[in-house]
């Protein structure tokens, strides 16, 4: 639905019209009219949108991806949010199913701003209500990205074991310690030997400090240059960076000690994330200060094909009224989608395991 400012502001203030009927209906074209910029916030907040394939399904068809065509792939699946991503292998010629499930957000602000027009109240509403939904998808796309990359794959049957696509420069190296041309180039070579491209990195913005003192003993002079002049960014080897405030030592993406009390992803009591093994874990306190700097990891993927990472989207994005508000003198709105994500090939992906310790 496309309607210019003027037109919204009047739509907003009928929106608070004494004629019930009218209320109800001018309400619905309200929400109508928001819902699009609403989804169009979302897209350009989550992060994950730009990593996993968003595939729209329509409603009643099920969510089901083929397998990979050489069947060495455990599949990985959310089957909701705030859980742990599951793991397991389909047969040979069968189909993975991805589950779905409805993440949701609302807000409410006093009637009076209504009958006033004041449509950045509203607006203002609506921000915060797509970065909340954008934040529960991020949260679920990482919590398939962390298990699926940091898990060895044992044999069975057709399918050959595989590491879990770990790197990390050796301590009495000189490339330790930091976001290294060494790293990088471990996790270039690894992605190779499993067959895929390493064509982005997803980086901390400690990391990306690094890269900004990189030294000509690290790069060329021409290299050099096109690095300070992305502010540590762009591309390097053909590689993309990115950087994540919510990766990093005190990002809470970042897998920490057992006793970190910030963070979704935490090692065990014995210093091991499914087959990743901290040496110096990282820990975080409650109100995400670290209290003891350790290891973060840097995400390398495969996007050339874009093809393993799925997310797949039932139905509509909705935005409704919360009528329910009105006798309390206010108004509000809900808006709501049902997603699902999976990773059905990690191959496409690895970490670097950077030590701040060293």
């Amino acid at each position: 639905m496309s309607i210019d400012f003027k037109d919204l502001v009047e739509l907003f203030k009928a929106t608070a019209s004494n004629d019930e009927t009218e209320r109800k209906t001018r309400y619905m074209e309200f929400c109508a009219a928001i819902k699009t910029p609403i989804l169009q916030e979302i897209k350009l907040q989550s992060v994950v949108r730009e990593l996993f394939s968003v595939d729209p399904i329509p409603m009643g068809a099920q969510a089901v991806y083929p397998v990979a065509d050489d069947f060495e792939v455990p599949v990985w699946v959310l089957p909701g949010l705030g859980y742990v991503a599951q793991n397991f292998v389909e047969g040979v010629g069968e189909d993975v199913y991805v589950p779905t499930f409805r993440i949701a957000d609302s807000a409410d602000w006093k009637l009076d701003y209504a009958l006033e027009g004041r449509i950045d109240i509203a607006a203002r509403a609506a921000k915060k209500v797509a970065q909340a939904i954008s934040e529960y998808e991020e949260e679920c796309g990482w919590r398939v990205l962390a298990p699926a990359v940091t898990t060895n794959f044992a044999a069975s049957g057709l399918l050959k074991a595989r590491n879990a696509s770990i790197y990390e420069v050796p301590a009495a190296s000189a490339g330790a310690g930091y976001l290294s041309k060494e790293l990088v180039n471990m996790m270039m070579v690894g992605m190779q030997r499993n067959g895929r491209t390493l064509t982005d990195l997803w980086i901390s913005p400690e990391c990306a400090g690094d890269i900004r003192e990189w030294t000509e003993t690290d790069l060329d002079p021409v290299t050099r240059r096109e690095v300070f002049q992305a502010a540590g960014m762009g591309s390097i080897w053909g590689v993309q960076f990115h950087v994540l405030p919510h990766l990093g030592t005190a990002g809470k993406f970042n897998i920490n000690d057992s006793t970190s009390s910030y963070g979704i992803f935490k090692a065990a009591a014995d210093d091991t994330y499914n087959d990743y093994t901290l040496t110096n874990p990282n820990i975080v306190d409650a109100n995400g200060i670290v209290t003891t700097v350790g290891e973060e990891q840097v995400w390398g993927f495969d996007m050339s094909a874009n093809d393993s990472l799925v997310m797949p989207t039932k139905g509509e994005f909705e935005v409704f009224d919360d009528p329910a508000l009105h006798r309390k003198q206010k108004q509000g709105i809900y808006a709501w989608e049902k997603i699902g994500f999976a990773c059905l090939d990690s191959r496409m992906m690895c970490i670097g395991i950077v030590d701040r310790t060293i």
